[in-house]
């Protein structure tokens, strides 16, 4: 949708980021602030604009370490664009697609920290419903980022999102029937854990109906069987992200911060 070197209001685009479901992300210079952000224009531009703000908003009103700072929203030319922190590095996707395996103890870090930052949107009121490698930045320094807030929900005054949406590898069973919870996203970072460790997703098929019986079943192999580096610690720890009963699960982000963290 931009081109490198394009002047787009005050922003001058620099050159393209990727591009995935819902939208492109650019890296781009402020030349009035002299900074470079990352601009991320959705591909369904026709949406009324209240829909279009919904993404920066949710965004916007979380303000941590490890989430992706909102910083506007903005419409130049009919297109309607979000602006947001650029953090220098790689996605988690891409360190695993090159690693495959990471080792324990980073994993546990990588872990931790993205489970600090689903920790402050909880407490916001705001489930992720979309965690997985793909949408966590890495940043040079090794701060773990969370970012893509396009399939989030807030849980103001109800129980859980009844949209079905998400990525059937990372998705918890109630998800797939469309009663996302806080718990949910615990069990996604269940399975970046496991990915993270083992080398893939705890359930891998290309079928999302066979994830769905798998995961309601509890059909999962237990990371320890797949990697004997992991401590019997680390495999129940996950193992509790991934009970397939949302009430055998750890309640919120922060029992998975302490249990790791001892």
């Amino acid at each position: 949708m931009f081109l490198q070197g394009q002047k787009v209001g005050k922003y001058e685009i620099i050159r393209s980021l990727g591009s995935g479901g819902f939208g492109s992300v650019y890296l781009a210079k402020d030349t009035w602030l002299d900074i470079k952000v990352a601009i991320k224009v959705p591909h369904k531009q026709s949406a009324e604009l209240y829909k279009l703000l919904k993404e920066p908003r949710l965004q916007a009103a979380l303000n941590h370490p490890n989430i992706v700072r909102m910083i506007g929203a903005e419409k130049e030319n009919k297109v309607f664009f979000m602006v947001m922190e650029y953090v220098k590095g790689r996605t988690l996707e891409k360190i695993l697609d090159k690693e495959k395996i990471l080792d324990c103890e980073l994993a546990v870090d990588y872990t931790k920290q993205i489970a600090q930052g689903v920790d402050h949107a909880h407490k916001n009121k705001i489930i992720h419903r979309d965690l997985r490698p793909s949408n966590i930045i890495i940043s040079e320094d090794g701060t773990a980022k969370i970012t893509d807030f396009g399939t989030s929900a807030w849980l103001s005054n109800i129980p859980y999102a009844s949209t079905r949406i998400g990525s059937p590898p990372y998705m918890a069973p109630e998800q797939f029937l469309g009663r996302a919870s806080y718990q949910s996203d615990i069990y996604s970072l269940g399975c970046i854990f496991y990915e993270m460790i083992v080398g893939r997703p705890p359930i891998f098929d290309a079928d999302p109906f066979k994830i769905l019986e798998k995961a309601q079943q509890g059909k999962i192999t237990p990371p320890r069987l797949r990697n004997t580096k992991i401590s019997r610690e680390i495999d129940e720890i996950i193992m509790k992200c991934l009970a397939s009963k949302v009430e055998e699960r750890y309640q919120k982000p922060s029992e998975l911060i302490r249990a790791i963290s001892t």
